[in-house]
């Protein structure tokens, strides 16, 4: 999403809870995926396993899934950075100009070798968001780069990357879930200020039929998201704090969202960075379940050249 340049607290690899807590008055069951995240506390043991390089330009990555032994990440290739547009050339309704550039869907290996890629979008639309999978197909939103804009939602065969065109719809989408028991995909816009879903009749979504909710007590502006059974959503994100209206600073967090209500049910607020200085999950993010009480997290923070950073986590139940 349009950024401003961050303002960092510190550079500290090391990966840090800084805070973690159970959103109050959240009684939803959850099965053992939610359990783990509910598990990980500041007591957790966090562990770099690897920092791989990708062997690719990476421009500016979006979304990362994981499908079998295969990474798919969703970036964008600016080619033309929007403008922001003063108060008379803003008679479009817009508050910056489209600019230009390329949507991408990468697939590599866990070595970070380029395995295949595809481009996706047209014209303005070239920004693609968080993906997800659904175990069958790569979900993704590719939109114009600017807020209240349009998007395009497609269904990737994750095997032959051969895309399907879903629904175009009148907002700017981010990441974006798809539930296979339920038949419906959810989405953020941008600034996650809003929540959408689609529930699909006959195998087919209508990009009129679709339900609104506002965003209920983020610290972030969610980047990418994956789907948890049952009814869980799983968001990681940056967003900036004013103190005092004189100092500014931003922090990052990972963030589980129950679908039906919209509350967050657990969150994990994160101040670390890489060496690069860059937050671990700005970009692209993540998380792989082993058993009760240890996951994997993987990260793809920096821009173009990039690494993929998969940590270890292990928490006491």
């Amino acid at each position: 999403m349009w950024k401003t340049p961050l303002k960092h607290f510190g550079h500290n690899i090391a990966l840090v809870a800084a805070s973690l807590y159970l959103h109050a008055g959240s009684q939803a069951q959850t099965t053992e995926l939610g359990d783990n995240f509910h598990l990980i506390n500041g007591d957790a043991r966090w562990l770099l396993l690897e920092k791989i390089p990708l062997q690719f330009n990476t421009y500016h990555p979006q979304g990362l899934v994981k499908v079998g032994q295969h990474f798919f990440l969703s970036s964008v290739e600016t080619t033309e950075q929007p403008q922001v547009l003063s108060e008379s050339d803003s008679n479009s309704g817009y508050d910056r100009s489209p600019g230009a550039g390329v949507a991408h869907l990468f697939k590599f290996d866990d070595a970070g070798n380029l395995l295949d890629q595809i481009t996706l979008g047209e014209n303005n639309f070239y920004h693609p968001g968080g993906i997800d999978s659904d175990g069958e197909a790569i979900w993704i939103s590719v939109a114009e780069y600017r807020p209240e804009s349009h998007s395009i939602i497609y269904r990737i065969d994750p095997e032959t990357l051969e895309a399907e065109e879903v629904l175009r719809f009148d907002d700017y989408l981010g990441a974006i879930i798809h539930d296979s028991q339920k038949s419906t995909l959810y989405a953020v816009n941008w600034g996650s200020k809003y929540h959408y879903s689609w529930r699909a009749v006959d195998g087919v979504y209508a990009a009129d039929e679709f339900t609104r909710t506002r965003a209920r007590g983020s610290n972030i502006e969610y980047q990418d998201c994956q789907y948890l059974p049952t009814s869980l959503m799983l968001c990681s994100g940056i967003g900036d704090y004013s103190i005092d209206n004189t100092h500014t600073f931003t922090i990052g967090g990972i963030e589980l969202v129950n679908l039906d209500s919209k509350q967050i049910e657990h969150r994990i607020t994160l101040t670390n960075t890489t060496e690069t200085g860059e937050f671990l999950v700005r970009n692209s993010s993540y998380f792989e379940f082993q058993s009760l009480g240890k996951s994997n997290f993987y990260f793809v923070p920096e821009d173009n050249h990039s690494s993929l950073y998969k940590y270890a986590v292990e928490s006491t139940p």
